[in-house]
């Protein structure tokens, strides 16, 4: 699967690139042991230490929704009700997308997007990708220049980098540190060449100016 469809199943949501339907022991708890991020000094080339991580959250659900006189089902930001039928209790899949801002020494920008897939039965299924790059929080940029992913030793679950070459753009329309991160827009950059970029405009295709949006949930000091 290529990079353009990789990310667009992350935006469109109605898959998840690399899940399969198994239980898999993993929390958020994660995101603040040391072992998780054992590898980033290798992958950065940098000798820095983190001391804490800002976690921002996106939330999508598996909703029924009216498409042209039809019920269709559909993985949406939760709190998005555009169209959204509500003649039934119903829970299906869900996936909850993260943006993990690093606090590291010396001082540096260091940010991840990592996502996971539950079931209805709020059990953990599998990883999406996951990316590593710097925020700009002046201009309202994250960039992603490495893939990553997730693996399990021992018990212990650590982030490793892929050999796939990688420039993702995500530009917010508000980015307000401890509070919002909301993207609108996103680029994919593979070349020079014309047409071997992509712009992929978030309000426009979910018809919804918060469809990618990040809300801040904490700080947490890494163990």
């Amino acid at each position: 699967m290529s990079l353009l469809n990789k990310i667009l199943c992350v935006i469109a949501v109605c898959s998840l690139f690399g899940c399969s339907p198994r239980n898999i022991a993993f929390s958020t708890n994660n995101f603040t042991t040391q072992s998780f991020y054992q590898a980033l000094p290798l992958i950065l080339n940098k000798d820095l230490r983190i001391d804490s991580v800002s976690i921002y959250e996106a939330t999508f659900e598996e909703k029924p929704y009216e498409g042209y006189y039809v019920i269709d089902y559909s993985e949406v930001n939760s709190k998005n009700d555009n169209n959204i039928l509500h003649y039934k209790n119903f829970k299906g899949y869900y996936q909850r997308l993260y943006l993990l801002k690093l606090v590291t020494y010396p001082r540096d920008s260091v940010t991840i997007y990592f996502s996971l897939k539950y079931n209805a039965f709020d059990q953990c299924i599998g990883f999406g990708p996951s990316y590593i790059g710097t925020m700009d929080e002046n201009r309202k940029l994250v960039f992603f220049n490495a893939e990553l992913y997730s693996r399990k030793k021992n018990k212990i679950y650590s982030l490793k980098k892929s050999r796939l070459p990688l420039a993702l753009y995500m530009n917010a329309s508000e980015l307000v540190p401890g509070n919002t991160i909301n993207i609108d827009k996103m680029i994919v950059e593979k070349s020079f060449e014309i047409g071997n970029n992509v712009v992929i405009d978030i309000p426009r295709i979910f018809h919804d100016s918060a469809a990618l949006k990040f809300d801040y949930v904490e700080t947490r000091k890494i163990n």
